[in-house]
């Protein structure tokens, strides 16, 4: 079974209620009031993407303290990478999976590290 039908699978299992983008196969779902998105990267089974979209707004007064604040992120936590993408901070939890991945195990390290993540963007823009 592919990595992004297990996803969905797991998702369906523990509650969630995930749609698909039918253009792309992505998944979107959300957890505890954030939204979040698993990437079909079906093309490259071993490779897991979940981001965490849009948890900041960029301008170009705040542009400069932004990218300070993702380089400390993506610098400071492990598999996440904070990127701007259309003015908005998104982040970014990537890992390299093995033949046999348990997404059971995976999904919910990748849940938390995303928040922590978050947390330490949002605290790295206070300083």
């Amino acid at each position: 079974m592919a990595t992004t039908d297990n996803v969905l699978q797991f998702l369906r299992q523990q509650g969630f209620l995930p749609e698909i983008d039918e253009d792309n196969g992505n998944i979107l779902f959300k957890y505890q009031m954030a939204n979040f998105l698993y990437v079909n990267n079906d093309d490259d089974d071993d490779f897991f993407q979940l981001l965490m979209p849009g948890i900041y707004d960029v301008t170009d007064e705040n542009r400069e303290m932004v990218f300070e604040a993702a380089n400390n992120t993506s610098h400071s936590i492990k598999v996440v990478k904070a990127c701007i993408i259309n003015d908005s901070v998104w982040l970014f939890f990537e890992n390299l999976l093995d033949s046999s991945p348990e997404i059971a195990d995976i999904m919910p390290r990748a849940l938390q590290i995303l928040q922590a993540a978050r947390q330490h963007f949002y605290e790295a823009l206070s300083e």
